[in-house]
């Protein structure tokens, strides 16, 4: 996998392979940390993250829709959410 769009893929396979169990809460949570759309996807949510100073949403979506540095933030937004519900014992 070398795209955002590949590992957003696979992330969301995982996702449907647990029933929905894997990424129960990550859209929520992505969105009450960026403060923007709780309406967005996750995907989506994940490459806005990457380019906050970026501000038309349609084309930041475009654009970076194949970057490493989308991938990087989805990774590190992952291991946060999944801290956060070990912590909170929602795991």
């Amino acid at each position: 996998m070398t795209t955002f769009g590949e590992v957003a893929a696979f992330v969301t396979g995982m996702d449907a392979a647990t029933e929905w169990r894997f990424l129960d809460g990550f859209r929520r949570f992505l969105a009450a940390k960026s403060h923007l759309g709780p309406n967005l996807t996750w995907q989506v949510l994940v490459i806005r993250m990457a380019y906050p100073a970026e501000t038309d949403e349609f084309w930041v979506t475009v654009s970076h829709g194949e970057s490493s540095e989308a991938t990087t933030v989805l990774f590190e937004e992952l291991q946060s959410f999944f801290a956060e519900r070990r912590m909170l014992g929602l795991n």
